[in-house]
């Protein structure tokens, strides 16, 4: 007999923000819960928003945040400042503010590379990281498709041009594309649609990852990483090469994802986060 799939996790409600540090204001969404914070860190040319599906499946009580990188939705978008650094540094600056004691990191793609870089840069703040995807010393052949991809979509006609622009949406359901529309879309004063994200400075950072950063990430705490069981971006063998770097690090793979593991397949993403977090020794 063929098991019927359960069906996906409605969303949670979220309590969104605006919070106005000394170098910039950071927009982020919040489901509350209780202390040990996990701390969201979404990709590059994405919205912080990506983890609404993960947050709803997850059955972890902890109290989640989930900001958004500068040039992104509500955040500032300053002209200069797009170093994989600046991101990192907004990044403290942010846990300093929301976080009286040690946060969980979850980060995918360039996400995954900070929280690695901040796990790094504050140790002592840090519990563990769940590193999804990590981008690190990514190929130029990558770097320079999105950078053609976001150059060629800075405006778009309409919200079907702008879902067909998508990238690996065609893996993702229904909702889960819709929402993402909702969240990353913005009326163009010219008609149509333009992506709420500022486009130079997401070249920029997407430049920044194919450094190697091997002598900047020197994290020795508990670790998960893992990469798309079908990624056509990144490698399995790059998050192989991460973990191997991180001693201690656990390895895993997220079965049924490409490249946007959070929209690919939230509920497996939930349920990779649930087992890691259930195992520390609080």
């Amino acid at each position: 007999m063929t098991e019927i799939p359960a069906p996906p996790t409605p969303l949670q409600p979220l309590a969104l923000s605006l919070l106005a540090l000394a170098r910039i204001r950071i927009a982020y969404a919040e489901r509350s819960g209780t202390p040990l914070p996990i701390v969201f860190i979404h990709p590059n040319r994405t919205s912080n928003r990506v983890w609404d599906f993960v947050v709803s499946a997850s059955h972890l009580p902890n109290r989640m945040l989930m900001p958004a990188l500068r040039g992104h939705g509500d955040t500032d978008w300053p002209a200069t400042g797009y170093r994989l650094e600046d991101h990192r540094d907004d990044l403290i600056a942010f846990i300093d503010a929301m976080c009286e004691r040690p946060v969980i990191l979850v980060g995918q793609a360039t996400g995954a590379t900070l929280a690695l870089m901040i796990a790094s840069r504050i140790p002592e703040r840090v519990r563990a990281v769940v590193a999804a995807q990590p981008a690190i010393g990514i190929a130029s052949a990558v770097n320079s498709l999105v950078r053609d991809q976001v150059l060629a979509q800075q405006h778009l006609a309409s919200r079907a041009a702008a879902q067909a622009a998508l990238p690996f949406a065609e893996r993702w359901r229904p909702e889960v594309v819709a929402h993402t529309l909702d969240h990353m879309l913005a009326p163009s004063s010219t008609g149509g649609f333009t992506w709420r994200y500022h486009g130079p400075g997401v070249c920029d950072t997407e430049a920044e990852l194919m450094r190697d950063l091997a002598g900047e990430i020197t994290w020795r705490g508990p670790t998960l990483v893992f990469g798309g069981a079908a990624s056509t971006v990144l490698p399995v063998q790059m998050a192989a090469r991460v973990a191997a770097r991180l001693p201690g690090a656990q390895l895993a793979s997220l079965a049924e994802a490409n490249h946007r593991l959070s929209q690919d397949n939230p509920e497996g993403f939930a349920a990779l986060l649930d087992r890691f977090v259930e195992s520390l020794d609080h």
